[in-house]
């Protein structure tokens, strides 16, 4: 509770008759208030109102953590103190917020109900102090989680990534500091430029999740010229190489699908709650392979024939925990169990001569039609070829 210490003029400490600002730095809890106060005094008046004094000062210093970035009404304050176990009238959490005012930077749009936050140009203000791991991972998120937070999730957090900028610095040139340097994420996909999303849709989208509420979206589906009105009810958001997608059911079906959220024309979060699938969970819907646009929702028992660097790569790289792989000739010999995907597919494809398919039948059969189609695309299209 540093700040205690160092603002000497708050406007909750009372004269000499309560204790120093520094003094009120060394109670963490109710309990150690009343200690304090019993070891004080032990005349009863002055141990209560000693006692209802730091409460207040305990009052207001909830009511600063409270307070973010993003502007909050003083609803959502007292229902903040309520859960904190501290209960006050609409008006007495307004009086407090208009005597804090005075001292920290905290400003109100001055509307009925009132916005309160911290002021835009403000340091942050925070009790902890920041070590150089927090930093860390601070910037980290910056680096590769920053897309995937909620718009007023990332005002709040600004500052501290800030701080954590300054810390990093100051560590230049050992270990720790260089680490964001010396750290890099790859993707082995042909890089494409992701879509751009209208921003009003990404918020909306994004606070439809965070609440659990219904989405109102004009959605345009690939291909069509159109797009069509659609309510839907969010169960999850993949982020997938640049292109973000809602997981959610539309009107009241209950199978689950992805809408991506660049083809959303207009988007607009409803009062009402999504319908949540029973028993859905995101991360056993992305297991089952339905990012990568399934065949069939069973598995395959995939057999190939490979190379000898293949068979080596796929030796440190399992296609599933169920993986065999065994020598044949200047080759290997692979059998795992997986989806039958468009995604499985595209992978044997783009090996080309490396893997022959052996099984099963209609696997080794699509890919052989498929093959058959380049051969007439390449032999008959020579002609129109641009020339180097």
């Amino acid at each position: 509770m540093q700040f205690f210490a160092t603002h000497r003029s708050l406007p909750f400490i009372k004269g000499e008759t309560m204790l120093s600002a520094r003094q009120n730095a060394s109670c963490k809890s109710d309990q150690d208030l009343s200690i304090l106060a019993r070891r004080k005094s032990s005349r009863g008046l002055f141990r209560i109102a000693f006692k209802e004094d730091e409460m207040a000062t305990l009052t207001q210093w909830h009511i600063l953590k409270c307070l973010s970035k993003r502007k909050k009404g003083t609803k959502e304050i007292q229902e903040a103190l309520q859960k904190a176990g501290i209960s006050l009238t609409l008006r007495s959490v307004q009086r407090n917020l208009e005597k804090l005012s005075e001292t920290f930077p905290i400003t109100s749009d001055h509307k009925n109900p009132a916005g309160w936050k911290w002021a835009d140009d403000c340091d942050l203000f925070d009790l902890p102090v920041m070590d150089i791991s927090a930093a860390l991972t601070l910037r980290l998120v910056e680096q590769h989680l920053l897309d995937m937070l909620p718009g007023s999730f990332v005002d709040t957090i600004h500052p501290y990534i800030r701080r954590a900028h300054k810390l990093l610095d100051e560590a230049a040139g050992q270990g720790v500091g260089e680490w964001p340097k010396r750290v890099a994420r790859i993707s082995r996909r042909q890089k494409l430029i992701p879509p751009e999303i209208e921003a009003e849709v990404m918020d909306a989208v994004f606070q439809s999740v965070l609440e659990s509420r219904q989405l109102a979206v004009k959605y345009q589906r690939l291909g069509d010229s159109n797009p069509a009105d659609r309510i839907l009810h969010p169960q999850g958001l993949v982020f997938d190489e640049g292109v973000i997608y809602l997981v959610a059911t539309a009107w009241g079906y209950k199978d689950v699908r992805q809408f991506a959220l660049h083809r959303m024309v207009a988007a607009n979060v409803l009062e009402q709650t999504a319908n949540q699938v029973e028993g859905f969970s995101l991360e056993k819907y992305i297991a089952e392979g339905n990012f990568s646009f399934p065949r069939s929702d069973r598995d395959i028992r995939l057999k190939m024939r490979v190379g000898a660097w293949l068979g080596k790569y796929l030796e440190e790289n399992r296609l599933s925990l169920d993986q065999q792989i065994s020598k044949e000739g200047d080759g290997f010999l692979v059998e795992a169990c997986v989806r039958d995907t468009a995604q499985l597919r595209w992978w044997i494809l783009g090996l080309g001569t490396h893997v022959e398919v052996l099984g099963p039948v209609h696997l080794r059969e699509a890919i052989w039609e498929t093959i058959e189609k380049l051969y007439h695309t390449y032999a008959e299209g020579g002609d129109s070829c641009v020339k180097d």
